[in-house]
């Protein structure tokens, strides 16, 4: 009989761990969203440990303060040529552990409509200051706008 892969426990709380509460977790969630709708690179950074970890989805999109930072710049032009808006909450906290979810909507600015919605699922980590530490996201289209994720028929 052959053994069983063991599947790692990275959920724990690391000694030490920050552990956040509710508040501190929305106030950094409101800075992200306004980060990311006006592009100020000091206020991207302000989000980061400086040792922080950016998985998107399945693998590391950049390690560290100064790589996610410009990540988010490198994009820059692909989100300001049209509007967007963002809401997020925290669903849920696990010691150090935090979920949130919400919703982004991408519209045209001269009509208001609706170009693309996602749903994003996020799990966070944070430092003792506050900065987010571990950053893991999940997104998916919405059906409304994208017919190929709505559920078959039966």
């Amino acid at each position: 009989m052959q053994p069983r892969p063991m599947i790692p426990d990275w959920h724990a709380d690391p000694p030490g761990a920050f552990l956040p509460d509710r508040e501190t977790v929305q106030r950094w969630i409101d800075a992200y969203v306004d980060a990311w709708q006006s592009y100020d690179e000091g206020a991207i950074a302000d989000l980061w440990t400086e040792d922080a970890v950016w998985r998107y989805p399945f693998a590391v999109r950049a390690t560290g303060r100064a790589a996610i930072t410009a990540e988010w710049m490198a994009e820059k032009d692909v989100f300001t040529r049209g509007g967007y808006v963002g809401r997020y909450e925290p669903i849920a906290i696990d010691g150090s552990v935090v979920v949130t979810h919400g919703r982004t909507l991408f519209f045209d600015p001269a009509t208001g409509a609706t170009r693309g919605e996602f749903d994003n699922v996020w799990v966070l980590r944070f430092g003792p200051d506050g900065r987010c530490s571990e950053f893991q996201e999940w997104y998916t289209g919405r059906p409304e706008h994208d017919p190929s994720r709505a559920m078959p028929e039966r």
